[in-house]
């Protein structure tokens, strides 16, 4: 039996699982297709709320679902979260985070130890470029190469002072992989079955899985091999629209509340996605607004020059298969001075249409990724 998350831990998932819906519903609401890491946004946002003040801490406080004094406890117990998935030693999965600094600027005792030890120091002044180079590959370097070029040409300059960075890395096996023999061409309908549709590599196989048939939508969840990560997929009756009103109402976790146990067979194309996004402006339909502003309040980084948001830069990647997934993703906040502003029951679950997905920490419910896929490869 698992060990239940403590009250912390558990307060914690339920904002990362708020926000997790609420950047849902600002990157996939038109119903395109794309991937990103709540955990990894969420990550950075907490670190710059470690330093923050004001209006400013109570707005990024706001998004994230969480009191201003809770951040640090949010890296602590997401850390935590990845250290017990681990620590199983079947699943690769990683989540570090890293502060980059301006050589010479001081910063607060009181912000350091909330953040942790990963402080590096960094050329921004004398040379950006190498600078951000040398962020580019240390988050290559933690993602397995699945995520290069974070940071694009432009994003650093003199101005930069600080820039806030969280990555995650996971390969993961399934529990029961799907048998490679039984994956066949089989049609998928990106505008639904009266429309068009698109033969793609379908994988098959038949399992005990929590399964829930509910109005409007069937879901399905594939643990993998270590029992403390799943997949949930997620499959409308009509368009990925219609998923975002129950979204709204119970959030993620809402579409996975009352599974049972099923002997599920279940058809499923393989696919692999990857997104590159800005998400100033999707911060800003949270609700976080000062943060970018000359109003901002970062004085709880650094005393030496006041700072205000400079850029969101996030890149993520999934790839599943017969034998598991591999994902990546990572989020980097810039920061510049304000003078330089810038068994059961058998059920047939046939995903063949577009759909829903989310890898999850299944003793906390943590949403490590989200993405939705509306046009899977073909051969």
């Amino acid at each position: 039996m698992q060990e239940q998350p403590g009250p912390a831990a558990a307060g914690v998932a339920a904002a990362d699982e708020a926000f997790a819906g609420d950047l849902y519903r600002a990157l996939a609401g038109d119903g395109a297709q794309t991937v990103f890491s709540p955990v990894s946004v969420a990550a950075v946002l907490r670190m710059a709320l470690c330093g923050a003040g004001g209006q400013t801490a109570a707005e990024l406080a706001g998004a994230l679902h969480e009191a201003p004094g809770a951040a640090a406890d949010g890296l602590r117990a997401v850390s935590a979260a990845v250290n017990d998935v681990a620590a199983g030693g079947s699943v690769t999965l990683r989540a570090p985070g890293v502060a980059w600094v301006q050589s010479g600027l001081p910063l607060r005792s009181a912000f350091t130890s909330q953040i942790g030890d990963s402080v590096a120091r960094a050329g921004f002044a004398e040379q950006p470029e190498a600078a951000r180079a040398e962020i580019n590959r240390v988050i290559a370097e933690q993602t397995e190469g699945k995520i290069t070029g974070l940071l694009p040409a432009g994003t650093i300059d003199s101005a930069t002072r600080l820039v806030l960075t969280s990555a995650i890395y996971l390969k993961a096996a399934w529990a029961k992989p799907f048998p490679e023999a039984a994956t066949k061409d089989a049609p998928f309908y990106p505008d639904g079955p009266d429309r068009p549709g698109l033969t793609v590599p379908m994988m098959r196989g038949t399992a005990a899985r929590a399964y829930r048939h509910a109005d409007g939508y069937q879901a399905v969840v594939l643990p993998y091999k270590d029992g403390r990560l799943a997949m949930a997929v997620v499959l409308p009756d009509g368009p990925l629209a219609t998923l975002q009103a129950a979204v709204a109402a119970g959030g993620l976790p809402g579409l996975l509340a009352g599974t049972s146990r099923y002997q599920v067979t279940l058809s499923m194309p393989r696919f692999r996605l990857e997104a590159a996004l800005n998400l100033v402006p999707v911060l800003r339909r949270l609700g976080v607004e000062q943060a970018f502003t000359r109003q901002a309040d970062f004085s709880g980084i650094t005393e030496a020059e006041r700072l205000l948001i400079d850029a969101v830069a996030h890149k993520a990647y999934v790839d599943v298969d017969e034998q598991g997934t591999e994902a990546a993703a990572a989020t980097a906040v810039s920061f510049r001075p304000l003078a330089a502003f810038r068994a059961p029951t058998p059920v047939t679950m046939t995903v063949d249409r577009p759909f829903l997905f989310v890898i999850i920490h299944t003793p906390t419910g943590l949403p490590l990724f989200v993405g939705q896929v509306r046009h899977p490869p073909s051969r």
